[in-house]
C-alpha cells in the first residue's frame, strides 16, 4: 500500500515537472545559439518577423471594416497587403531556422477600430514609421556578416514596406465610396505588391513569372 502510495505521489511530481518545463518553453524568449557569427542577424530577422505578422493581423481587420462599408478597392488593398506581410513573415521565419534560431509570432496583437479613412491615416502613419525607423541598417548588418541570403529577404521586406506606402497613399487620394477600380497582385516568393495593370510579366525584384501572381479582384 505504501509503495502504491509512493509510486502515485511520484508519477505526481514528474507530471508536474513535465508540465512545468512545457511551460516554459513555450512561454520564455527564444535564445540565440551561442557564439553564432549570424546572431544579430538571427535577431534582425526576428524583429522583421514580429512586425510584419502584427501588420498582416491589423491589415486583415482593416480589410473587414473596408468590406462592411463597401469600400472595395480598399478592402483588396488591405486583403493584398496582409497576404504580401505573412509571405514575408514566412520568409524571414525559414531563414531564422537557417541560421539555427527559433521564430515565435507575437501571442497578443492590439487590433484598432475606426472607419476605412482612419485606417487608411493609420497605416500610413504606421508604415512612414516603420521605413524610417531602422534605416536599412539591419540590412547592412547583414551584409557585413557576408549573409547575402538574409540581407535578400530584408530588402524584400523594406522594399514591400515602401510599395505599400506609396499604394495606400493612392488609395486614400483616388479612392472613392461609389468606385470599384482598385485590383491587385502579390508576387508568391518575396511578397512584392502591385496594382494588377502592372503585374503582366514577371517580378522586378525576384523574377518570378507574373502567371504565378496571387490576385486580389
Amino acid at each position: 500500500m505504501k509503495r502504491r502510495l509512493g509510486l502515485i505521489l511520484l508519477l505526481f511530481a514528474a507530471s508536474a515537472g513535465i508540465l512545468v518545463w512545457l511551460y516554459y518553453a513555450a512561454t520564455r524568449e527564444p535564445r540565440l545559439p551561442r557564439n553564432s557569427p549570424y546572431a544579430e542577424t538571427i535577431a534582425d530577422l526576428n524583429a522583421c518577423c514580429r512586425r510584419k505578422h502584427v501588420k498582416s493581423v491589423q491589415y486583415d481587420h482593416f480589410a473587414g471594416i473596408a468590406a462592411d462599408e463597401r469600400r472595395h478597392t480598399a478592402e483588396r488593398l488591405f486583403r493584398a497587403m496582409a497576404f504580401s506581410e505573412r509571405l514575408q513573415e514566412n520568409n524571414c521565419a525559414t531563414a531564422i531556422l537557417h541560421l539555427g534560431g527559433h521564430y515565435t509570432p507575437p501571442e497578443r496583437v492590439s487590433i484598432f477600430d475606426g472607419t476605412t479613412d482612419g485606417n487608411l491615416e493609420r497605416s500610413i502613419a504606421y508604415e512612414r514609421q516603420s521605413h524610417t525607423g531602422s534605416f536599412g541598417a539591419d540590412i547592412r548588418r547583414a551584409m557585413e556578416r557576408g549573409n547575402r541570403y538574409a540581407a535578400r529577404l530584408l530588402i524584400w521586406a523594406s522594399a514591400g514596406d515602401m510599395r505599400h506606402l506609396a499604394l495606400l497613399e493612392r488609395c486614400r487620394r483616388e479612392d472613392c465610396k461609389v468606385t470599384d477600380t482598385g485590383r491587385f497582385a502579390v508576387c508568391p516568393n518575396c511578397g512584392n505588391l502591385y496594382p494588377a495593370e502592372y503585374a503582366v510579366w514577371y517580378c522586378p525584384a525576384c523574377l518570378t513569372e507574373g502567371k504565378r501572381f496571387v490576385r486580389f479582384e
